[in-house]
């Protein structure tokens, strides 16, 4: 999940330009999302290199699906970030999964607090009519950063999962803005954003709170709203702004 709400969102937008008079039948779209975490906390490692060509995985930019850290301690704690990277059907009205963010927590002893840490994603959201394509790519993340707290009763407010004590994750989500697009028929559509189904976690305004010593998670999904229909028969330009996100995936390094 530029990740965690935005899927970890970032990226890319494919679109079909052409021509197109009136129908009623609305678009057919489809998706895929990759992301990963750019290498830039030093007591982390970072493992499991997301591969992809370079129309969703640029090589200038390695990422990885997985972070971990305390190096000491096994098993470390670890973020791990999945996407939906085979081709899916993305439907109407509908929130849909793009990528979840896992947060193993392993309890120690000392605090490892660490951050900013980009979290890139490239979503592509193609519409299924027309054989061209044209991508355009924006360099938002998810950024986030760890508390790590010492686990010593009385555990520091709001402690909202209730365990000893919970680890708070603040962010920035500039790649979960809505996201406008032009489909091939000439249609106008907003793609929105979200994180949804925390499970062992609990979201207050900009922070993240996960529970001490077990496994948590948040989803980041994508909703398609159709906000202007087919208008007369026209020459029909295209045009995107790339996500994110969970992503849950920057400003050419806005943390380096």
């Amino acid at each position: 999940m530029k990740t965690f709400q935005k899927a970890l969102a970032i990226g890319v937008l494919t679109v079909i330009s052409g021509y197109a008079m009136q129908v009623a039948a609305a678009p057919i779209f489809s998706f895929t999302e990759y992301g990963g975490f750019t290498d830039d906390v030093a007591i982390a490692q970072y493992t499991n290199l997301v591969v992809g060509a370079p129309s969703v995985v640029p090589a200038a930019t390695p990422i990885y699906s997985t972070m971990s850290w305390n190096e000491n301690v096994f098993p470390q704690s670890s973020l791990v970030l999945s996407t939906v990277q085979s081709p899916t059907a993305l439907a109407i009205n509908t929130w849909t999964r793009i990528s979840t963010l896992t947060h193993n927590n392993v309890l120690i002893t000392n605090a490892a607090n660490w951050g900013p840490q980009d979290i890139w994603g490239r979503l592509r959201i193609t519409d299924s009519d027309g054989a061209s394509s044209v991508r355009l790519d924006s360099d938002e993340a998810i950024t986030i950063a760890l508390t790590e707290t010492t686990n010593v009763a009385p555990c520091p407010a709001p402690n909202p999962v209730s365990t000893t004590c919970d680890d708070f994750f603040s962010f920035t989500a500039a790649g979960l803005t809505p996201l406008l697009f032009t489909a091939n028929d000439g249609s106008a559509w907003q793609a929105s954003f979200r994180f949804a189904n925390l499970v062992n976690a609990v979201m207050i305004d900009d922070t993240i709170y996960t529970g001490e010593a077990r496994s948590s998670s948040l989803d980041v999904e994508v909703q398609l709203t159709q906000i202007r229909t087919v208008p007369e028969p026209a020459t029909l330009g295209i045009f995107g702004l790339g996500l994110l996100g969970l992503g849950l995936a920057k400003r050419r390094k806005l943390n380096g």
